[in-house]
């Protein structure tokens, strides 16, 4: 039996690192606001439902970027972490500083100097380092060779916790009025009086609009209207350490490292020591392969949070690790699995989907993180939450930038154009 209808001004579905951040801002106006998703599950090997990608505790935070808009969206999301901690009372940014290694500086195809003169022009504190030596220095249990030259941010770059700051996000949206109701939506259907929105707990729920923050899941719920999105299926590894190479590596940046010439890997990126859940400190690493691989149906997604990530991949994870790292000790080594998706511009899809007019339309999506949605999920999520809260565009960027595209229009390759962003 359908248990009684809510009504809500709006309902936002998907509570990722997006969906939170867009319950927040909207709860912060005059709407009554819903928000929908499931937590996270408590055994992932046999949950056979939807899967999110923050169930981690680091990710790197940064403005250094060759995109401006990327670089932009960053800079307004590590401003606003402050203000959340404060107000949730949940601690999720962790600024140890950022670093951004290549072997390449100089050459035509390398986009250090580029995204060190963005990183400037949007408030970053960077330093650039030009030579293998001067990391060395810096750095020494980095090991580089004498071409490798980086650059260095400080002030709000390092890592966030996504669990947490998912957490904090709906902290502050419950306490300006937002219900969190944790079910997953199976159906959308627009009406004349509204959207109705069915969980599979058998809730049905009616919002005058509804925002999609559903990412890889998106599609499910837009029958007919099919976004280009691509989900890759991606590995990471977790490095044991214990507290005598805590000691060693303190200090240690948060490092994205473009590789010369890898066969599976064209950049990898790696995170500082991180309290885990299970008391251990670990050093995360993941990658940027050269040939990726997508999931197809949800089917696929299921599989591969079942499983440990692809072997060939989390064992050059740990080789490329061992290489960064030569003087470090490790315990032991996790293989997790993880997942991306991408939109065909490189940009979040943040737009209606019903073809009315924006003032006159019911359903938005706010979707596509591409790899990059944990740093830059708050300022993505408020842009999402200004055009739901106001019917139009009002954010000052371009908006035919993050207009959707339908994947009836195009096949992109948005995940090879944003490598080592």
């Amino acid at each position: 039996m359908e248990k009684d209808l809510l009504k809500f001004d709006v309902a936002v579905i998907g509570l990722g690192a997006i969906g939170s951040a867009a319950c927040r801002h909207l709860s912060q106006g005059p709407n009554s606001v819903v928000c929908i998703g499931p937590g996270e599950p408590t055994d992932l090997k046999e949950h056979t439902g939807v899967f999110a990608s923050h169930y981690d505790e680091a990710r790197l935070t940064r403005i250094v970027d060759k995109d401006d808009v990327w670089s932009k969206l960053a800079a307004r999301a590590i401003d606003s972490y402050p203000s959340i901690e404060d107000e949730s009372g949940i601690k999720f940014h962790h600024p140890v500083g950022s670093l951004r290694v290549t072997p390449f500086h100089k050459q035509p195809r390398d986009s250090l100097a580029a995204s060190y003169e963005v990183a400037k022009r949007n408030g970053a504190v960077v330093e650039l380092l030009e030579n293998g030596g001067e990391l060395k220095a810096r750095f020494p249990y980095f090991h580089f060779e004498e071409c490798h030259a980086g650059v260095i941010e400080r002030g709000g770059a390092g890592y966030v916790n996504p669990r947490a700051m998912v957490k904090a996000q709906q902290e502050c949206a419950g306490r300006h009025g937002a219900l969190i109701v944790p079910e997953t939506a199976v159906d959308i259907e627009a009406t004349d009086e509204g959207v109705v929105v069915t969980t599979d707990g058998g809730r049905v729920i009616s919002a005058s609009k509804v925002l999609l923050c559903t990412d890889a899941y998106t599609n499910l719920l837009l029958p007919g209207k099919e976004l280009s999105l691509q989900t890759f299926l991606v590995s990471v590894v977790l490095a044991e350490v214990g507290k005598e190479e805590v000691e060693n590596l303190t200090g240690m940046p948060s490092i994205i490292w473009m590789l010369d010439s890898h066969p599976i890997f064209h950049s990898v990126y790696a995170c500082p020591p991180v309290l885990y859940p299970d008391g251990k400190e670990y050093i995360k690493i993941g990658g940027s392969e050269w040939k990726p691989h997508a999931a197809s149906k949800p089917e696929d997604i299921v599989q591969w949070f079942h499983g440990d990530g692809r072997p060939e991949e989390t064992e050059s994870l740990q080789k490329i690790l061992t290489q960064l790292l030569p003087q470090t000790r490790f315990n032991s080594f996790q293989r997790k699995s993880c997942i991306v998706t991408y939109t065909a511009t490189n940009y979040p899809y943040v737009t209606a989907m019903d073809g009315k007019p924006t003032s006159e339309a019911q359903v938005f999506v706010c979707t596509g993180g591409c790899g990059a949605a944990a740093k830059s999920s708050d300022e993505i999520g408020r842009m999402g939450a200004l055009l739901v809260g106001h019917g139009a565009w009002k954010y000052d960027m371009e908006e035919q930038k993050f207009a959707a595209v339908f994947s009836k229009d195009l096949q992109h390759d948005a995940y090879q154009s944003a490598m080592f962003r």
